[in-house]
């Protein structure tokens, strides 16, 4: 079947966009991080939150992640990253799968059919930094399945990053990015636009081994705050990590603890792997892990 779509600009009303899943955290590092990442950099999942970070990175690396979602929801992606044409380039794959849900008729009459739901999106980045300053992009394509209908859509993100600030002597990453800006999605014959997600944010070593970040994220015309902090230790071949952080998406709704999150990671030679944890409460607690390899 076809995917439907028209062009627009991306901009959305409060709860009205598709493809709500572009607004999970992908990453176990960032998600642990309070998902405070758009002044981090050299990591690979930065083309999920800022595409300009990816300009720091310094060999070939790929990140896998799976997420235990609430109501048996699953979200899995990977990421690729490697130093190329002058700069880094970059591509990633996210799968959201709701799994089997049960049908019912007009009155609300569970029946005895199931249905699939599932959400896609597939990108290709570059990044180029001169100096301090870092620019990059992706190209995306989006698509969601309900039983037999599908829609598509292509959009794009642009991001900056300056780490040229030294307050206290200190490493200070200033990110900007604008995400999601495409094409409308058409089920049947209702549109929706995209959910544009604007992040500015910042990432300082307040001192050696301890990294702070903090987010202000604009979305269908919400302002939220993210932060977070991690620690690393080495020890021996092994480099540890305890991160927190607290966001505050959800906190009107389901209470101040939902904003939590929290995580650990390990890395040895050229593997790391990562977890990460968020309560939301009554509704139940989400995981995430993340494997890291760089060649």
């Amino acid at each position: 079947m076809l995917c439907r779509y028209s062009y627009a600009f991306a901009g959305s009303a409060s709860g009205t966009s598709a493809y709500q899943f572009l607004q999970l955290g992908v990453g176990a590092r960032p998600a642990a991080m309070g998902e405070a990442f758009a002044g981090v950099s050299g990591d690979v999942n930065a083309v999920y939150w800022n595409p300009a970070g990816l300009a720091r990175i310094e060999r070939l690396e790929l990140s896998m992640t799976h997420a235990v979602w609430l109501q048996d929801i699953t979200y899995s992606n990977i990421a690729y990253g490697r130093p190329a044409l002058g700069g880094a380039i970059g591509a990633g794959f996210n799968r959201l799968s709701a799994g089997d849900i049960q049908k019912a008729d007009n009155t609300g009459l569970r029946l005895a059919e199931n249905y699939t739901m599932s959400d896609a999106m597939g990108l290709v980045s570059y990044a180029r930094g001169w100096g301090s300053l870092a620019l990059g992009a992706n190209l995306k394509y989006i698509s969601s399945h309900i039983e037999e209908e599908r829609m598509c859509s292509y959009a794009a993100d642009m991001g900056a990053l300056y780490s040229g600030f030294r307050p206290w002597g200190r490493k200070l990453g200033v990110g900007l990015s604008v995400q999601n800006v495409g094409t409308k999605a058409k089920y049947v014959s209702e549109e929706n636009t995209l959910p544009v997600i604007i992040r500015m944010g910042g990432a300082l070593e307040l001192v050696k081994g301890l990294l702070v970040a903090s987010d202000l994220n604009y979305s269908e015309k919400n302002v939220h705050i993210h932060s977070g902090a991690e620690y690393t230790h080495t020890l021996g071949a092994l480099v540890l990590a305890a991160r927190a952080g607290y966001k505050d998406e959800t906190v009107k709704e389901l209470g101040a603890l939902s904003g939590l999150t929290a995580g650990m990671g390990i890395e040895w030679g050229h593997y790391r792997l990562d977890y990460a944890w968020n309560s939301f409460t009554d509704l139940g607690t989400t995981y995430r892990i993340s494997l890291g390899i760089e060649f």
